[in-house]
Order: C-alpha cells, then sequence, then structure tokens
C-alpha cells in the first residue's frame, strides 16, 4: 500500500481535516470502512474515493464510464456475479493478463471466481460500484430488465399472476358459470333465494371470523422495552441494509422523503438506499439530482417497458442490492427511526422459520377529511389489531405495500416479487406461509399519506382488491396443495381473508337491498315475493353488519391520542364507509378481467395535516404496541 487512506484522501483534498477525524470517531465507535463512512456522510463521493483507493493501494484506476468494459470479455451468464461481486473483467493488458475491475481487490471471493473464469493471468484495477453498476446496466440492460420481468415466472409459472387460469379451471369456471345461468333460466326464483342465502352464509361467517382475529389480535398485543434491547446491540456488527423507494412522477415529495430517511438511527455508512424510478420519469430525476442526496442513496432508473408495476421497479433494483436485509419505503412514508434497528434485533431473537417482518401503518392526514379519518381508522383496526390476531392464530398474513422486512437471500430464494400482481406484498405474504414460513408484526410504526379524496381513493383501492383477486386465483390453483402447506387453520383464514374479501364487497350492495326491501315490507310499502324468514335473515345480517363494524370502529378509535371527536364519529358511521369498497371492488372485477397488470398510480403530496407526523404516531402505545408473537 502506497499510503494510508486517510492520508491520501487528505493530501489530495479530498476531505478536510475536520471531515477526517468526524469519520475516524466513527469508524472507532461503530466499525466500518473508512471509505464507506466518508461517503456514508456525504464527505465524498464514490469517483474520488476510488481514486484516492487506487492510489491507497498503488493500483490503476479504471473509469468505466469513459472507457467500457471489453465486451468480448463479458458474459450474460455472470451479469449475477458481477452485480454480487462489484466486480468484472475490463480489458486485456499487453502481456495478455485480463484486467478484473473492482472495488476490493483483496477480496478473496473475486479473485477465485476471476481466476476460475479466466485462469491465474489476472490482475486488479480499482473502479467504483457506481462504475460497476452502469456498465452492467449498459451492457446487459434487456436481461436485467427481463430478470425483473419473469424471475419467479421462470421459477415457477403457477405461482406468478403473469399466467392466466389453466385451461382444466377455466373448464371447471366455464362449466360452473353454465350451470348457474341454467338454473337461472329454469328456475329463476328457487336459484335467487339460494343465491342470497349462500352470500347471506358467506357474510356471517366471515364477520364472526373478523371478530374472532380482532379479538385475538387485542389479547396478543404486548409492549417491549426497545431503550434497553437496543442499547445492548452493538452497532458495529449491524448489517448493511438496502432500502428501496419506489416512485412514479414523486418530485414534489422529495425533499421530505429524503429528509424522513435522513432521520434514520442507522449507521449511514451501512445503508444501501435505492431511489427506483421509471427511465421517462425526467421530472423525478431531475428534482433527485437537484437535491444532490449523499451518495448511500443510489439513483435506479427502470428501462421503460409495457409492464410498469412497483414490483417489477422493485426487482429490477433489488439486483444492485447489497444489503443482508431489505424494506420498502413508498414515497410519502415517514418511518420510526429506530425501525431498521428493531428489525435486525427481531431477526437475532426470533425462532428461524420467522423471515419476514411488518411494522405498522397508519396515516399522518387523518384529521383532512371524513374519507381520511375513515381510512386511518380502517389501518388501526387492520395493523394495529387484525394482523396480530392472524399472527396468533398461524394464518398467512397479508403484507402491507411498505415498511415490511425480509432478507435478502431469502426473498431471492422465493423468486423476488411477482411483477404481475398487483399487490405483490399481499401474494408474498402468501409464497410464505406456502413454504412453511412465517411473518412476525414489528413494534414500529410508518406513517403514510392517505388518499383525501373520493376519485384518488377508489383507484387506490381498486387495484388493492383487484390484486387480492389475483393473489386468490394463483393460489387456488392447486387448492389441495395449499391446505397440505398451510394447514386448516391457515386455508380457512386464507380463503376469509383474502379470497373473500372482494366477494363480500361485491355482494354487499345486493344485501344492503335486500335489507331496506324488508324493511319497506314491514311498513307495507311494497309485496315482496320472497319468504317472511330469508327477510328476517336479511334483517340479521344488516344487525350483524353494523354492530360489528362498530365493535371493531369504536374499540380501534379508543386508541387514538389525537383528532379524539372526529375519529369518534367515524367510527359511528364506520359500516357505511364501505359503501365506497363496493364501488372499487366492481371496477376492480372490471380491471381483472381486461386490465389485470395495470397499475393505477396514487398520488401523493396533497395532505392538508402533513404536520401531524411530527408530534408522533396517531396510535396510543400503551399495552398496544405489540412487538411480535414468538413461537
Amino acid at each position: 500500500m502506497a499510503a494510508p487512506l486517510g492520508e491520501v484522501l487528505r493530501a489530495r483534498g479530498f476531505v478536510n481535516e475536520t471531515q477526517l477525524q468526524h469519520a475516524l470517531s466513527l469508524q472507532r465507535q461503530n466499525g466500518g470502512r473508512l471509505g464507506d463512512i466518508l461517503v456514508g456522510m456525504g464527505a465524498i463521493g464514490y469517483l474520488s474515493l476510488y481514486q484516492a483507493v487506487a492510489e491507497h493501494y498503488g493500483l490503476a484506476f479504471a473509469d468505466l464510464l469513459r472507457e467500457p468494459p471489453d465486451g468480448n470479455l463479458l458474459a450474460e451468464s455472470d451479469l449475477g456475479l458481477y452485480l454480487q461481486l462489484r466486480a468484472l473483467p475490463w480489458r486485456r493488458s499487453s502481456d495478455g493478463a485480463v484486467l478484473v475491475a473492482c472495488c476490493d481487490p483483496f477480496s478473496e471471493d473475486i479473485r477465485d471466481w476471476s481466476q476460475w473464469r479466466f485462469g491465474p493471468n489476472v490482475r486488479p484495477v480499482i473502479t467504483s460500484p457506481f462504475d460497476i453498476r452502469r456498465a452492467a446496466e449498459h451492457r446487459f440492460a434487456a436481461a436485467i430488465e427481463n430478470g425483473s420481468r419473469l424471475s419467479l415466472w421462470r421459477a415457477d409459472p403457477r405461482l406468478s399472476a403473469r399466467t392466466a387460469l389453466p385451461l382444466e379451471k377455466k373448464l371447471i369456471a366455464f362449466v360452473l358459470v353454465a350451470a348457474v345461468l341454467s338454473a337461472t333460466v329454469i328456475a329463476p326464483l328457487q336459484t335467487a333465494l339460494a343465491f342470497i342465502v349462500l352470500c347471506h352464509a358467506v357474510f356471517t361467517a366471515r364477520m364472526l371470523f373478523k371478530c374472532i382475529v380482532f379479538d385475538c389480535g387485542v389479547r396478543a398485543s404486548h409492549s417491549r422495552n426497545w431503550e434497553h434491547l437496543l442499547a445492548a446491540l452493538d452497532e458495529r456488527e449491524l448489517p448493511v441494509y438496502t432500502v428501496l423507494v419506489p416512485m412514479y412522477r414523486e418530485a414534489a415529495v422529495l425533499p421530505r422523503l429524503l429528509a424522513e430517511i435522513a432521520q434514520l438511527d442507522y449507521p449511514a455508512a451501512r445503508l444501501d438506499i435505492k431511489l427506483v424510478m421509471e427511465e421517462d420519469d425526467r421530472e423525478t430525476f431531475d428534482a433527485a439530482t437537484a437535491l444532490k442526496p449523499h451518495y448511500q442513496f443510489d439513483i435506479i432508473r427502470v428501462p421503460a417497458s409495457r409492464l410498469r408495476t412497483k414490483p417489477k421497479a422493485c426487482n429490477y433494483a433489488l439486483r444492485f442490492a447489497r444489503g443482508e436485509f431489505v424494506t420498502i419505503f413508498d414515497a410519502d412514508d415517514r418511518p420510526e427511526p429506530l425501525q431498521l434497528k428493531k428489525a435486525v434485533w427481531a431477526f437475532r431473537h426470533l425462532p428461524p422459520d420467522i423471515v419476514c417482518l411488518q411494522a405498522r401503518l397508519n396515516y399522518y392526514n387523518a384529521g383532512d377529511n371524513w374519507l381520511t379519518c375513515f381510512f386511518s381508522l380502517e389501518y388501526t383496526i387492520l395493523f394495529q389489531f387484525m394482523l396480530y390476531g392472524l399472527e396468533r392464530l398461524g394464518i398467512p398474513i397479508p403484507l402491507g405495500g411498505t415498511s415490511n422486512h425480509i432478507a435478502i437471500g431469502r426473498l431471492r430464494s422465493l423468486g423476488e416479487w411477482d411483477p404481475y400482481n398487483v399487490t405483490e406484498d399481499a401474494d408474498l405474504g402468501a409464497r410464505l406461509a406456502a413454504r412453511g414460513l412465517r411473518t412476525a408484526m414489528l413494534d414500529s410504526c410508518t406513517m403514510e399519506e392517505a388518499p383525501n379524496a373520493v376519485g384518488p381513493w377508489i383507484r387506490q383501492r381498486s387495484r388493492w382488491i383487484k390484486g387480492y383477486l389475483q393473489t386468490w386465483l394463483v393460489h387456488m390453483r392447486h387448492p389441495a396443495g395449499l391446505w397440505r402447506t398451510l394447514g386448516w387453520k391457515g386455508f380457512i383464514g386464507f380463503q376469509f381473508f383474502v379470497g373473500l374479501s372482494g366477494f363480500i364487497f361485491l355482494i354487499a350492495p345486493i344485501l344492503w337491498m335486500l335489507s331496506l326491501l324488508w324493511i319497506g315490507q314491514l311498513l307495507k310499502l311494497h309485496t315482496a315475493a320472497f319468504p317472511a324468514w330469508l327477510g328476517w335473515l336479511t334483517l340479521f345480517n344488516l344487525i350483524l353488519n353494523l354492530a360489528s363494524h362498530w365493535y371493531l370502529a369504536l374499540h380501534s378509535a379508543l386508541h387514538y391520542r389525537k383528532l379524539a371527536l372526529p375519529i369518534a364519529i367515524a367510527a359511528v358511521f364506520y359500516p357505511f364507509y364501505f359503501l365506497l369498497h363496493s364501488v372499487a371492488s366492481y371496477k376492480a372485477l372490471w380491471q381483472l378481467l381486461f386490465r389485470p397488470h395495470f397499475w393505477e398510480k396514487t398520488t401523493h403530496g396533497l395532505a392538508r395535516q402533513a404536520d401531524i407526523a411530527a408530534e408522533g404516531e396517531l396510535l396510543r402505545a400503551e399495552g398496544k404496541t405489540a412487538a411480535f408473537q414468538a413461537a
């Protein structure tokens, strides 16, 4: 080595004495490499750092952007290794040696691979990780994009929403539809009666199921002394953590997003943050580069293609991830600063079959209007209680679209996210459970922005319902196998929580209309064609629906620290909020048939009360900050 790296950096004017001493202090405190610490501090960029690294090692520096690698030395089959090792063959020297451009010339893995690939006559040269990524993207753009779309489908087409129903399932569906139509023509009244009774039975069973799960979630909650637990966490042993932030047309929220991520209590040198945006989204890219985020923020531009979904973008960025664990934050998210440390602690102390963690979600703009009040109350019911109940009962947890944490190696072994499923989170939760793996809830909250107008709300909710229908159709291709892997509780829970969600919203208007008709009959406003017992059953279901939703909503409303009166009023009218779900469900059904992979974008940056999150979570922590239910 020619000279210590710190001296080289200071001598070349890349850092000043104050920056260097601060970085050395952080290195003594947290461990890690000096260069990574300086990059994480924002004191230096990759190009300057690795030029200094080359001088430090007494090796040549290769600027791959100005002098691209020799295409004859590159092989598509080695693409994964190039990205994993952060090394690739660059040129042949005059003496015939292969020059391997890398970030770490003393890596045994790079040495073993390069000698296996090219023989003993290889020599390292230094380049930056940014150059490695851009060179690989330039040479293998089509392969990387194809992999991000087709990884799961290539691994197991049965688990991908890319493919339609198998022929035998289409035949079964055709026979069922034909039978129902025939029965309707032959005996219309009896068929209608049977259908209505079936709807009532399903409706009643699902409402009772929700109440049971909710009650289990209330009893499952318990608090942990995180201050004590995290104090024992050795920051020098924290792994590199990848954070994916997929975005599209999010220039307006970028400054706030960067400020929120900067608040994460995690060593900057061990953060691998990918700002993932579409290649044609010039506005967001220009806004990101103008803000000049620190270099642990890596801007990934996803090549344009016919498929434009969040999971496809995340799969693309995953190819460049260098962390041990990965999580997703949306552009409007405000994660708790300690969330990553809590996740690391949890992964190290939970049973090995728990491979995924889901943080709680709620909304910082709950006070915008009645719609956001309803939405926040719904998320309180789901993430504060229902998901804990599912965990306790051993039922697959449909993950939220953000703040779920998983080991990158495990995610890759599962085939990554399904880019053709518009609720890739719920699908991943089901696939984990089908492999005999478990998800646990994490005692941390991420605040999001709720749509504060009916149009955006319906667009977002119809996508969610469509994705749940996709997830159910995919995993029910082999129901017997699903029963064996999930067990009877998991299988039945999957039907109620995922499969029947869309069906309930579709039939709800019919049941509500029948309820009104029956009330009208009691008032002698018309003559009903149905028997009296069906009227009483309809009325019973109406009362059950109202009572159940009031129970869930009023119980959850008690946990609000702010907006007490609006939330209490929203809880009273909460059952009627589900009329909007029915509108969204019919749109979802239409899109499932004609635009199954279309992703409806949710616009962010419209909240009127965006300062609420700065004052803390909306949910009370006392007694309900359930971390996770261990085995």
